[in-house]
């Protein structure tokens, strides 16, 4: 067979070089001996892994316990059963909030999607939001007020409050997470004015405080910085993950960039995105142009970019003088030529770590360019003040004493804060500790006062959206634990007794609507935002003093050696989320890891070092030494080391904590010094022994088959066809000269086509891959929506994750001869392809494809596989007896086997069972083991939506638009199209359209409903 790719795609280093082990694995992907726990797992090793999520599995399916409920004595006015309602409310993470809608059944949220009005969502989410209503559910969350960890109430803490804060000169030293919200800097301000010797401090392990410090050495004042990518056409990101979950405002940047990768035609403009980094992000995925460097040398490739521009446009002198190794470095040149012909239209940004002469240095970049107020803005943010610094922390701890009374709202410093604090003898000193929280954490285990935290779907609050809209918090559900908010919880303190949150909430906005309040408040609460214009935009301009502050930078040089880089997680970030079992089996994105961190470096420097997958190695830094182990990494920089935080826990919850095993991680924050919080030189050695990891990156191989398609811009404009299957292929589609020939447009096919009726709608959808940056929500929205259970680890190593929506990642070397079909690359090739400096990254989410002419249902002795009348492949649970003959024909393998009865397993043990059902989507039906289960592309939603268009207009067509899949809404790229094929005019069937738009495996001619639309890059062709 002829090929004429010059790409080679590959998931994992393995599979490039075709090795012994690969093989195995592939031989392995329909595994056997699938009894149930007959492979040594411990009940407690089983149900570790569980938590939250295990009763989606299986409740109120076969083989459910017997469950009595009585009917309403009286029918409440908006409730009709069956129906859900609508609620909005706001997401708070590190003090921003992003909007959001619930759905509500008979008063219990079940799925969280976001709000078209609020600015920070757009109507779009992110994994952490799409999991959170996991975390409401939670078993092992905080029930109970605790003294010195004996079991209190509410009436004898709120006796403790009043009899101990009577004395107003007492010393108190109070630490926070960030926080927005008007009615708690109320709050924070009185508790400072009644006692006046009391300190504040806000800590969080991964803020921004970098970036404020850096606009305050270029513009005198602290500014926080937003851009608007919207209106860029070239962008440049220093280490800077700005679409990634762990970023404050990923989900309204990632919209806004997916705006400008909108091709959909020959004419169409992208914009190009330059990424300079040290390990694979998804933003360095989404790249036109990707540098690797170490997190250290990002300082010195700004200045020497600064200095390349200085001669170019005003305002940059006090980088004249800058002298580095990047000096002349061919990308210098290149972006600085691309920068200055996209004067007003193009960004630069750094990343929250690096230091803040480099954030200085991109503000200075960015007004030398006619940036601001274009592309990027400033902005008063009044809610943050010197508390957030590292060293107001620093000052805080070191002077607790035994008179000191530490109140701790929401924080975990005992496990985040940096080592050399010792925060634990810290508090150990202290008179009193109370501390308020989600869980029994590490902090709270040497509280004297530990009191349980609302979860924010059960209170009441408010607060700013990352560009200062103004956000109500709306419970949507009564404290399931009683727990408290923090706003109730500092009022406690402030004014001695009990005041609910709404009335605090409603105190604090009859400030701000000072006339016609009911009205304007009940308007709030159905829109979920205010219409106030946000934080006050500066004109900033350089300060005088910004020459001579940036001056003692610009000779310093990067560090040698090994560096340690530390970063949150995709998963858990700092450690919050991680007893969270949806994200902690959600794929990494770029090294598809679950349920551990491990010390990711190239694979140059673990071949420096001996080092291969699963090794354990000891990494010292600042005499502090941790043993974790070695994942290699294609595309990282040579001599660093990523390490991301949140995992090691102890005593968090049966999903979060480190187990007999050796499961659940290892504790970065060990390594981790004010002096260094984020990277550092460090020291590496080889370890005995190994450790096992559960990676997805193997499973599903397509080996080396045409599925993912790309071309550049250029490529595109000159060849519309490009990516086209005789374009890829060099011949047409397997018999369609045959089909032309009796006047047909699809290959002819040796089986009986279906015919659908034409009242009926005709469902498809296009996957756009030019959108797509691989960030996993979509996978999450899927496992909320339909009651898809967690595995655990030992499971997901064997190949045997549930998810219905895979998404792979594959590294793409451009390296010639090593096309599709052509084997493997071999093990010196293999080393190449993955130190290529040109190694770029892609995504492409897998669901089910939803063939017209499937394979599954020609082989299914049951037929519990079908198609229905609108063109979707159908699954009869109670019909599957589970040959698994429809996942061995599968060619796109998306079709997943249940192993377990994880219902049964769960009923054994456990407290409050019912708490977890209200989870569960009741839409959706659960299923038990033996049966297969895959994409239904919303079935239920899908059915809805007929249901009310038929009594609405009497046809069973719905309006385009009406039915959105739970991927295609929580996708922040809105890179996922559905519709009706039959409507001409719907968005799906205009992408269909698209010469961009190619079937995987075309040459099977299964004629998937599911299609792609081609992935176009815009690189600079300077840099090619």
């Amino acid at each position: 067979m002829s090929e004429v790719k010059k790409n080679t795609y590959w998931k994992s280093l393995n599979e490039l070089a075709q090795n012994e082990e690969y093989e195995k694995f592939m031989h392995r992907e329909f595994p056997e001996n699938a009894t149930e726990l007959t492979d040594g797992v411990s009940r407690r090793g089983f149900l570790r892994v569980m938590g939250a999520s295990i009763a989606l599995a299986g409740f109120a399916a076969c083989r459910r316990p017997v469950q009595k409920i009585l009917p309403y004595s009286k029918q409440p006015e908006d409730i009709v059963p069956g129906i859900p309602l609508y609620y909005a409310t706001s997401f708070p993470f590190q003090g921003n909030l992003t909007g959001l809608i619930v759905e509500n059944h008979e008063g219990r949220p079940t799925k969280l999607e976001g709000n078209d009005l609020h600015p920070a969502s757009k109507g779009n989410t992110n994994s952490y939001i799409q999991a959170a209503v996991l975390g409401l559910y939670d078993q092992e969350r905080s029930r109970t007020i605790m003294m010195n960890g004996e079991k209190s109430n509410m009436d004898d803490f709120s006796s403790f409050l009043a009899e101990h804060f009577a004395d107003r000169n007492k010393k108190i030293v109070f630490i926070s997470e960030a926080n927005s919200s008007p009615t708690y800097n109320s709050v924070k301000s009185q508790a400072l004015s009644k006692f006046r010797n009391a300190s504040w401090v806000t800590y969080e392990p991964f803020s921004e405080e970098n970036a404020l410090l850096g606009t305050e050495m270029a513009f005198g004042e602290q500014l926080r910085t937003y851009m608007n990518l919207e209106n860029a056409k070239v962008i440049l990101s220093l280490n800077d993950d700005f679409m990634g979950a762990t970023h404050f405002n990923n989900v309204d940047y990632a919209s806004q960039f997916a705006k400008g990768r909108k091709s959909v035609d020959e004419n169409g403009e992208l914009n190009r995105l330059y990424v300079v980094e040290d390990s694979f992000s998804v933003t360095g995925s989404a790249a036109d142009n990707r540098l690797k460097l170490k997190a250290s040398q990002v300082e010195a490739f700004t200045f020497a970019l600064a200095n390349e521009l200085s001669s170019r446009v005003s305002g940059l002198n006090a980088f004249s003088s800058a002298s580095n190794e990047f000096n002349g470095h061919k990308w210098i040149k290149a972006l600085a030529d691309d920068l200055t012909s996209n004067e007003g239209t193009s960004v630069v940004t750094a990343g929250v770590q690096q230091p803040a002469q480099v954030h200085a240095a991109v503000a200075a970049i960015n007004v030398a360019l006619g940036n601001r107020n274009e592309t990027v803005s400033y902005h008063r943010v009044d809610h943050i003040d010197d508390s957030l610094s590292t060293s107001a922390f620093e000052n805080a701890v070191s002077s607790i004493d035994s008179e000191t009374t530490v109140v701790l709202v929401g924080t975990n410093p005992v496990y985040t804060a940096p080592a050399n604090l010792n925060m634990g003898d810290a508090l150990k000193k202290a008179d009193v500790v109370i501390h308020l929280s989600d869980y029994a954490d590490e902090t709270s285990k040497l509280a004297t006062w530990h009191v349980n935290r609302a979860h924010f779907l059960e209170m009441w609050g408010d607060g700013y959206s990352y560009t200062g809209s103004r956000s109500i918090i709306q419970p949507q559900i009564e404290p399931l634990h009683g727990g408290l908010s923090e706003i109730e919880f500092l009022n406690m303190i402030v004014d001695g007794s009990f005041t609910k949150g709404y009335d605090l909430i409603r105190e604090t906005w009859q400030g701000v609507y000072r006339s016609n309040f009911e009205n304007k408040w009940r308007t709030i609460l159905h829109d979920g935002v205010d219409d106030n214009e946000g934080f006050t935009a500066v004109n900033a301009r350089l300060s005088r003093r910004f020459t001579s502050s940036i001056s003692g930078y610009l000779n310093s040089t990067p560090s040698s050696g090994i560096e340690v880089v530390i970063r949150p997680d995709n998963s858990v970030f700092d450690g919050r989320y991680a007893n969270n079992g949806w994200l902690q089996e959600l794929p990494d994105p770029m090294t598809k890891i679950t349920w551990d961190n491990v010390a990711l470096m190239s694979p140059h420097t673990a071949e420096e070092n001996g080092l291969e997958n699963e090794d354990l190695i000891d990494i010292t830094v600042n005499g502090n030494t941790l043993t974790l182990p070695v994942w290699v990494q294609p595309g990282h920089v040579d001599n660093s080391v990523t390490l991301n935080v949140g995992y090691g826990r102890t005593g968090l919850g049966s999903v979060a904590d480190v187990d007999e095993n050796g499961g659940g991680g290892f504790d970065i924050n060990k390594l981790r010094s004010t002096d260094a919080p984020l990277f550092s030189s460090a020291t590496i050695s080889k370890a005995d022994g190994t450790y096992e990891i559960a990676c997805v990156q193997d499973h599903h191989s397509l080996e080396g088959r045409d599925i993912y398609r790309e071309a550049t811009l250029t490529e595109y404009n000159e060849n519309p066809e490009v990516n086209s299957f005789k374009n890829i292929h060099t011949y047409e589609v397997p018999g369609m000269k045959e089909a032309e020939a009796i006047g047909e447009d699809v290959p002819i096919s040796l089986f009986d086509e279906q015919t659908f009726p034409e009242y009926e709608p005709q469902w498809g959808m296009v996957i756009d891959l030019n959108s797509c940056f691989g960030c996993g929500v979509c996978v999450i929205a899927c496992q909320s929506e339909n009651n898809i259970p967690v595995i655990g680890k030992r499971e997901v190593k064997r190949g045997r994750e549930m998810h219905w929506i895979r998404n792979d990642r594959y590294f793409v070397s451009s390296s010639e001869g090593h096309g599709h079909g052509e084997g493997g690359a071999g093990a010196s090739d293999s080393t190449n392809a993955a130190n290529d400096e040109n190694l770029r990254a892609v995504h492409q989410p897998v669901p089910c494809m939803h063939c017209e002419l499937a394979p599954c249902e020609q082989v299914c002795p049951v037929a519990a596989t079908t198609h229905s009348e609108d063109g979707m492949n159908q699954m009869t649970y109670n019909r599957c007896i589970g040959t698994r003959y429809c996942a061995n024909n599968c060619p796109y393998k998306v079709r997943r086997f249940n192993f377990f009865n994880y219902a049964k397993e769960y009923l054994t043990t456990g407290d409050d069972p019912e708490i977890i059902q209200m989870a569960m989507n009741p839409e959706v039906t659960v299923r038990f083991r033996g049966v297969m289960e895959k994409c239904t592309y919303c079935a239920q939603r899908v059915n809805r939506a007929k249901i009310d268009t038929k009594i609405e207009t009497g046809s069973p067509k719905p309006a385009d638009g009406t039915v959105v899949t739970a991927c295609q809404q929580a996708c922040p790229a809105d890179a996922i199209y559905f519709g009706d094929l039959t409507d001409e005019n719907s968005e799906v069937t205009k992408m269909k359209r698209s010469n961009r738009d190619y079937q995987v495996l075309e040459e099977l001619n299964t004629r998937p409903r599911t299609s792609y639309a081609a992935k176009l890059r815009n690189p600079n062709p300077a840099l090619a």
